[in-house]
């Protein structure tokens, strides 16, 4: 996707606009009006390198501070990434204050990890930083002497190698995951385009400004088996303009008789509401994020009694399904079925193994994820052998994922041990799934 990487940012010549890197804040004597004064160009050095150099001194254990020299200051400047906050995109009004609030988020999500290297997370900002000093260290004008200075004071920290492209990418992904998170399909899609990078030759300073894009949710009234089911369009957020999903339907013909070669994609809001119940981990940004990575990346689907089954994946192991059809040239997603629900493949054979009828899957909540996360695998080997030979032992893998514990909710476990050894009882009225 970012083939060109690093080389096109710095080929890029626009009109050169010159910017300042930070404000600094002047009070107007006798007046609560705060107006903002740009900072020279001396004091945003001596800032970026201060910065760094704190930075440098943490990440390899050095008791003292690397100095660099005038030309090592300005050079580093120079590469230390900008970001300015979002302008509307051309015909578009969009309140200065979702402007301001996403040019917050941006810069906030630059301080985020989101690489790991010998157990230390690296944000977008600290990866910046220390590329930054390679490409420094790297340049034609340092000496062999310096270069080996500077490359001797990494210690450990040399081994981490993050090329142009990478960095690049990281800082697109940067982008795409801030519009993702905040894109729902009930109510907006963001959009994200990069319009200017500009490297000035005598001033040189890399700086990224964008433009943001508002597009609002599509809804539509499905006539499903009789009744009016509304359902929203499936539009994925994308840094240039949104997509509006479409799927070929030449690999469901047994479902469809649609007369064209490719139709849009809805989803319910009762598929929605299911995914955020079952997957009680996640937060909404996450439940957004994975709503489109899977909609997007699955490979294959499953038959399941005229529905169409798309497997939902977190961190690469299977945890639910959507259960879809095909009404009105569309194809709908009706529902979000957890993986060990009885009508999911790996639900139906778990009824085989244990006897867990339809309602003692939601009674004993081995329907949400929440409830894997609190079993210890070792404690019940006999049942979470069980789970294994249904298909479902993957979800014990998520206990080294990241999940917030306050969002757990806890299970009968021992309970549960404890009816599947004694056999079937039907324990509650069925939960609807399909609306």
């Amino acid at each position: 996707m970012f083939n060109n990487g690093w080389n096109y940012l710095l080929n890029y010549r626009g009109t050169y606009e010159k910017k300042t890197f930070v404000m600094a804040k002047k009070r107007k004597s006798g007046k609560k009006e705060i107006r903002s004064k740009p900072l020279r160009r001396k004091d945003g050095i001596r800032i970026v390198v201060r910065e760094i150099q704190l930075f440098m001194k943490e990440i390899t254990r050095q008791d003292t501070e690397m100095r660099f020299n005038k030309l090592e200051e300005q050079l580093l400047y120079s590469y230390y990434f900008r970001l300015s906050n979002p302008v509307a995109e051309e015909g578009q009004f969009i309140p200065r204050k979702e402007l301001k609030n996403m040019g917050q988020l941006l810069h906030k999500r630059l301080h985020e990890p989101i690489i790991k290297h010998n157990n230390r997370w690296f944000s977008i900002r600290e990866l910046d930083m220390l590329f930054c000093y390679h490409r420094v260290m790297n340049r034609w004008e340092i000496s062999p002497e310096r270069r080996f200075e500077l490359w001797r004071y990494l210690g450990d920290i040399a081994k981490f190698e993050l090329n142009s492209e990478e960095f690049v990418d990281n800082v697109f992904l940067h982008f795409y995951k801030a519009i993702s998170v905040c894109t729902d399909v009930r109510n907006k899609v963001y959009t994200l385009a990069l319009t200017h990078t500009f490297l000035e030759t005598k001033d040189p300073i890399l700086h990224f400004n964008s433009r943001m894009g508002i597009y609002h949710a599509v809804k539509k009234s499905i006539k499903i088996h009789g009744k009016n089911r509304l359902a929203y369009r499936v539009i994925l957020p994308r840094l240039n303009a949104p997509r509006y999903l479409n799927y070929n339907i030449k690999g469901f013909k047994e479902f469809h008789d649609a007369d064209k070669d490719e139709i849009p994609v809805y989803i319910q809001s009762h598929a929605l509401k299911r995914m955020k119940e079952r997957l009680d981990l996640l937060d909404d940004e996450a439940l957004n994020y994975n709503l489109f990575e899977n909609l997007v990346h699955f490979k294959h689907f499953y038959d399941v009694r005229s529905y169409i089954l798309i497997p939902y994946h977190l961190y690469d192991v299977k945890v639910g399904y959507f259960f879809c059809q095909i009404f009105d040239n569309c194809f709908v997603i009706r529902t979000f079925l957890f993986i060990t629900h009885f009508s999911t493949p790996e639900g139906s054979d778990l009824k085989d193994i244990c006897g867990l009828g339809k309602n003692d899957v939601p009674y004993w909540k081995i329907d949400r994820l929440s409830t894997f996360m609190n079993v210890d695998a070792e404690q019940y080997p006999k049942l979470s052998a069980m789970f294994e030979e249904a298909g479902c032992g993957d979800l014990f893998k998520l206990h080294n994922e990241e999940f917030s514990v306050e969002a757990m909710q806890t299970a009968n476990l021992d309970g549960l041990r404890e009816y599947v050894l004694k056999g079937r009882m039907e324990v509650e009225e069925p939960v609807e799934e399909f609306e």
